[in-house]
């Protein structure tokens, strides 16, 4: 590839990075008004969700790999974050 199309792929990554950056602040509003517990759960784990995503996204875009193995981890983390807090709202924990 030449120089001009890496400088297209990385602005293309750089306007997704923004996007998901505005969702997440959309998601931020519903953990703050959320009218149910459940709510800001599902809210938070998008969150979680979507700074993964902004993470690989970085990773891309810088050339480092090390970016997307730590967004996988968060990915994987999240999970084990959401399902801990979706057994103790259940009262099983």
């Amino acid at each position: 590839m030449n120089l001009e199309t890496i400088e297209v792929i990385q602005n293309d990554f750089l306007i997704a990075a923004i996007v998901l950056g505005i969702m997440a602040l959309v998601l931020l509003f519903r953990i703050v008004k959320g009218p149910h517990i459940i709510d800001r759960v599902l809210a938070a784990d998008c969150i979680e969700v979507l700074s993964g995503f902004i993470m690989v996204v970085f990773g891309c875009v810088m050339n480092n790999s090390l970016y997307v193995d730590l967004g996988l981890v968060l990915a994987l983390l999240g999970f084990i974050g959401t399902v801990l807090i979706s057994k103790y709202l259940e009262g099983k924990l």
